[in-house]
C-alpha cells in the first residue's frame, strides 16, 4: 500500500477537478436539481477552524447529493460589505477595498486548498457593483411601494466602533467586538414594513409540514403577530403628552394600577426634567439601559423599577395611575 502524501496527492486531484470543471454545473433536465449554499464568509481576515467546520459540512452534503445523481449547484461568495471588513481595514491602516480584496484572495486559496467542491466560476462578492446595484434597485422598489420608511428609534450604540449594534451583539452591557460599554441613542433610521405581510407569512408556516415544531414556534414568535387594542392615557398636570399602550385584553383596562415605561421610551428624558432628583433619575435609567436586553426579557437580571412621580389618567374610568420606569419593559 503506497504512502498517503497529502501535499502531493491532494494537489494532483484538485488540479484535475479544476481543469475538468468537475464541480461546475450546467442545465440538465434529465437529473434532479440540488442547490447547496452555506453562509458566505466575511473577508475581514483569514479562514479559521470555524470556517472550515462549517464549510466541510456543506461539502459533505454537496458531494453526497452529487454521488446520488443530483445535478448539484454548490456556489460560494463573500459577504464583503459591513463593519467587520471595515474595522479590519482601519485596524491595519489599509484602504478597505485593498484589504477586502486581499483577504478574499487569501481565503479563497485556503478553501481551494481544502478541496471543497465549489462552483468557483459562479463566485461573487457583495462589494461588487454588479451585485449591490440590485440591492439598491430592490430598495427603491420598496420605497416606491411605501414599504421602506424613516423614523427615530432607540438603538444600542458602541462609541468605540462608532456604530449600531443588534441586541445579540451586546454582551453583558458591552460591545461584542471591543467590550466597550454600549449606550442607548435615539437615531433616525430606515425601517421596512414587514408587519404588512405578517398574516401571509403566518399562514405560510402551516404549509411547512416537514419543519420541526420547535423551529416553527420560533418563527411564529419572531413574527410576533397579536390582535388587540391601542389605548392612550393622558398625562396629568403640566406634562402634555399621551402614553399609548397596546393590550390583547381590553377587558382588564378597568383594573390598571400603573403604567410602566421602558428605559428607552421617548418620554423618559422629558420625565427626568420634572424629577426632584434629576441626577438619581438619570443614573437609574442609564443602569437599566446598559443591561443586556435579552437578559432583561428572559428574567436573567432582577426586575427593577421606580416611580417617576408623575401620573396619567385612565380614559375609561377617569382614575389616576402612577407612571413607572422598569428594566423588564422594552
Amino acid at each position: 500500500m503506497s504512502e498517503y502524501k497529502p501535499q502531493d496527492f491532494d494537489k494532483k486531484w484538485q488540479g484535475r477537478w479544476a481543469s475538468s470543471r468537475t464541480f461546475e454545473v450546467n442545465v440538465d433536465p434529465a437529473r434532479p436539481k440540488f442547490y447547496c449554499l452555506e453562509m458566505f464568509a466575511y473577508p475581514s481576515g483569514h479562514a479559521h477552524v470555524g470556517h472550515v467546520r462549517n464549510y466541510i459540512i456543506g461539502d459533505v452534503v454537496a458531494r453526497t447529493k452529487r454521488m446520488l445523481g443530483f445535478n448539484v449547484l454548490h456556489p460560494f461568495g463573500w459577504d464583503a460589505f459591513g463593519l467587520p471588513a471595515e474595522n479590519a481595514a482601519i485596524k491595519h491602516g489599509i484602504h478597505p477595498e485593498k484589504s477586502t480584496r486581499g483577504n478574499i484572495s487569501h481565503m479563497k486559496a485556503q478553501l481551494q486548498r481544502l478541496g471543497i467542491s465549489y462552483a468557483w466560476e459562479r463566485e461573487f462578492a457583495t462589494c461588487d457593483s454588479s451585485y449591490y446595484k440590485w440591492n439598491q434597485w430592490l430598495f427603491v422598489r420598496m420605497f416606491e411601494k411605501d414599504l421602506a420608511y424613516r423614523k427615530r428609534s432607540s438603538v444600542n450604540w458602541c462609541p468605540e466602533c462608532d456604530t449600531v449594534l443588534a441586541n445579540e451583539q451586546v454582551v453583558e452591557g458591552g460591545c461584542w467586538r471591543c467590550g466597550t460599554l454600549t449606550e442607548i441613542r435615539d437615531l433616525e433610521q430606515w425601517f421596512f414594513r414587514i408587519t404588512k405581510y405578517a398574516d401571509e407569512i403566518l399562514e405560510a408556516t402551516g404549509k411547512l409540514t416537514k419543519w420541526p415544531e420547535k423551529v416553527l414556534s420560533m418563527q411564529k414568535n419572531w413574527i410576533g403577530r397579536s390582535e388587540g387594542s391601542k389605548i392612550k392615557f393622558r398625562m396629568e398636570g403640566d406634562f402634555e403628552a399621551d402614553i399609548e399602550i397596546f393590550t390583547t385584553r381590553l377587558d382588564t383596562v378597568f383594573g390598571v394600577t400603573a403604567l410602566i415605561l421602558s428605559p428607552e421610551h421617548p418620554l423618559v428624558d422629558r420625565l427626568s426634567l420634572l424629577s426632584s432628583d434629576k441626577s438619581d433619575f438619570q443614573k437609574k435609567v442609564l443602569e437599566f439601559r446598559s443591561q443586556d436586553r435579552s437578559a432583561r426579557l428572559s428574567g436573567e437580571v432582577e426586575k427593577e423599577g421606580f416611580n417617576t412621580g408623575q401620573r396619567a389618567r385612565n380614559p375609561f374610568d377617569g382614575s389616576s395611575v402612577e407612571v413607572w420606569i422598569a428594566n423588564f419593559v422594552l
